[in-house]
């Protein structure tokens, strides 16, 4: 077992993230040099052509409104939207947030550069970040993005005037500038809320940006066929130093490009002018259908009936009959697996709380005929995870030597 997890002195090291790291074992040098050829990632054509098709109609059945990104912006000024969004995009908040520009209202100045710069713990406790792991990444993105501005003189929203009104140029100064939070996913992510938005407007080389890859668009991208791998993806425990990650999250990105390529040539009405456009209605559909959270139940008058979740205690078809008898659990699916009829309603509409995508689509997923989703065939392919690198609970810290034993990571 040493090859996998045990390191020793003189193994070598990798280059990541612009530092020189130690191997954490014999393995992790062989899947450094072999994992793109293990993998054999590649965009199939085919499902390319599906899924662009499919993004067509549903945007002429439901209209450009399930392309939009739905974050209220509360009214404010272009500077102040900006300035929020530059200063929590780069953060991972794991779940979804409150309104960020909620916040603005409470105190503008806790957006100032300077204030940031001055103070990033302050600033992560007034958006309730400290709660949260990895404390003093999250610092470091806070500050360094504020110097980031500072050093520039400008405010968030002067960055697109500042790198002349191209998008390349603003997400290569964010991507390449060090420890900001602003990798290519977050990048693209900003960018486009800014122009979603309206804050810029006329950006060159709008439709370089790609969708801002994460989990539920990578998700999505496994289980819809347009991306292919030759073996199921590694834990996250194995892939140390995220070879995996990074490679599956760089061809997801080129995948869904070639969707939004297909969707262009078959119909440039409906189709987005720039593939980030596609970003928040893959991400929802990925977050909002690809989750197990149809459960159905059997009780013991043989009634077989859906609900969303594990709650439910009583058979509702009894009840009606004035009957008590127990709901029990047998098994999950994603809502796509079952046709539409079997998920639960109410009045006609799907019974589920808040906006959901499922409650739009009245339980049709768009993609349905793109993942064959109810086939004997199909499987809900995982996405890949990382483990962070820094941090009291990172790789960097866990390491196990052969002469030495122990090691690990601590939850």
């Amino acid at each position: 077992m040493s090859i996998f997890f045990q390191t020793y002195k003189g193994i070598g090291t990798t280059s990541f993230n612009g530092e020189e790291l130690q191997y954490f074992s014999e393995f992790h040098k062989f899947w450094e040099a072999n994992h793109k050829e293990i993998l054999n990632v590649r965009i199939d054509r085919e499902k390319t052509q599906l899924a662009a098709q499919a993004l067509s109609k549903a945007v002429h059945q439901y209209g450009r409104k399930i392309l939009g990104v739905r974050n209220q912006t509360q009214g404010l000024l272009p500077k102040a939207i900006a300035q929020v969004r530059f200063f929590t995009a780069n953060q991972d908040f794991r779940e979804p947030p409150e309104n960020q520009f909620d916040k603005y209202f409470d105190d503008p100045t806790r957006f100032d550069a300077q204030e940031i710069a001055d103070d990033p713990d302050s600033f992560l406790r007034f958006l309730k970040m400290t709660r949260l792991s990895q404390t003093d990444k999250r610092l470091d993105f806070a500050r360094n993005a504020a110097r980031f501005l500072l050093d520039k003189n400008i405010s968030a929203v002067e960055l697109a005037s500042y790198y002349n009104d191209d998008a390349v140029q603003i997400r290569e100064a964010l991507v390449n500038t060090p420890n900001i939070g602003y990798g290519l996913k977050k990048a693209n992510m900003f960018i486009r809320d800014m122009v979603e938005w309206k804050i810029w407007s006329g950006l060159k080389n709008f439709d370089k940006m790609d969708v801002a890859s994460d989990i539920n668009t990578i998700k999505l991208a496994l289980r819809t066929g347009i991306l292919q791998t030759d073996i199921q993806l590694l834990s996250s425990f194995l892939d140390i130093f995220c070879y995996q990650y990074s490679y599956i999250d760089e061809m997801s990105a080129k995948a869904w490009r070639v969707v939004w390529d297909k969707w262009v040539e078959l119909d440039n009405f409906t189709a987005p002018s720039s593939p980030c456009q596609m970003d928040f209605l893959i991400y929802r559909i990925g977050r909002e259908y690809c989750k197990p959270i149809v459960v159905k139940y059997e009780c013991e008058n043989g009634h077989i009936f859906y609900h969303f979740g594990a709650r439910l205690k009583t058979c509702p078809i009894c009840r009606k009959r004035n009957v008590k008898t127990p709901a029990i659990p047998k098994d999950r699916f994603l809502p796509c697996q079952l046709n539409s009829s079997q998920l639960p309603h109410y009045n006609g509409k799907i019974f589920l709380k808040g906006d959901n995508l499922l409650k739009t689509f009245n339980g049709v997923c768009i993609l349905e005929k793109v993942c064959q989703s109810k086939k004997d065939k199909f499987f809900a392919l995982n996405p890949p995870k990382s483990i962070s690198i820094k941090g009291q609970t990172s790789w960097t810290n866990s390491q196990s030597y052969r002469d030495k034993g122990g090691g690990g990571m601590m939850g």
